[in-house]
């Protein structure tokens, strides 16, 4: 198993590699300080596994994955980092794990044998049930939007929001992404522009062409049903 290690404390980095030296099939092929040079060595050389601080100058850990993931790069992450602020971002990204400082050598054999038997192509994401909330991005600040809170998403003037009883907020996101992170059973989509949350469904009634209309709870929002989404809708409703 190849890994680069990436860190803007060279302290950090021999600690790490120190630890590393000790499992057998884990071979340590470059270290760096520089993330910007770390992100050259590893568009070409396509380690396995990144061991990546988050907190850098130049870029950050952050920043180096969403670039890896834009050129397909089939690299796993393992953040390394002294904030825990960052969990969530991270297992947005698909990382691998999130490992904090002080590094406790337990938890770097977990990730390390996690990855080893996933294999390297393997996507390790935090189930959506166990966050119950919603992650978006507004701006440079990540919101946690609690899923029973939502009434519905949609796209207006080709930019996702998350509606909610009080509010209305406006995602860095497209709806395809934001459905990804909702779960199934809760949530469904009823038409190109909108996912409801299933359990503020209020009223269902009968629209042109044999569609269906919705009366939101805690809206005037009326949402749409398309023939697209007709038949599973009906499914889910066990409406006949």
């Amino acid at each position: 198993m190849r890994a680069v290690l990436v860190d803007d404390e060279p302290l950090a980095i021999q600690e790490l590699e120190y630890i590393l030296s000790k499992i057998s099939y884990v071979k340590v092929v470059s270290t760096f300080t520089d993330a910007m040079a770390a992100l050259k060595f590893i568009k070409v050389e396509e380690p396995d596994v990144v061991f990546l601080d988050i907190d850098m100058p130049q870029i950050t850990g952050i920043q180096l994955t969403e670039q890896l993931k834009k050129e397909g790069a089939l690299t796993q992450i393992i953040y390394a980092t002294a904030y825990d602020e960052y969990a969530l971002k991270a297992f947005d990204q698909s990382a691998l794990d999130y490992l904090l400082k002080p590094y406790d050598e337990e938890r770097i054999y977990a990730a390390v044998l996690k990855l080893k038997h996933r294999g390297p192509q393997q996507v390790y994401k935090a189930p959506k049930s166990a966050l119950q909330r919603l992650p978006i991005w507004m701006g440079e600040k990540m919101l946690l939007i609690n899923f029973d809170e939502i009434l519905y998403c949609s796209v207006e003037n080709n930019k996702a929001k998350v509606y909610t009883e009080k509010m209305c907020y406006e995602a860095n996101d497209c709806l395809v992404n934001l459905e990804d992170k909702l779960p199934a059973d809760r949530f469904m989509r009823t038409h190109r522009s909108y996912i409801v949350n299933l359990s503020k469904i209020q009223e269902i009634s009968p629209y042109f062409n044999n569609t269906l209309v919705l009366k939101i709870e805690g809206s005037k929002e009326e949402i749409p049903v398309s023939r697209s989404y007709l038949k599973a809708f009906k499914s889910t409703m066990n409406i006949n």
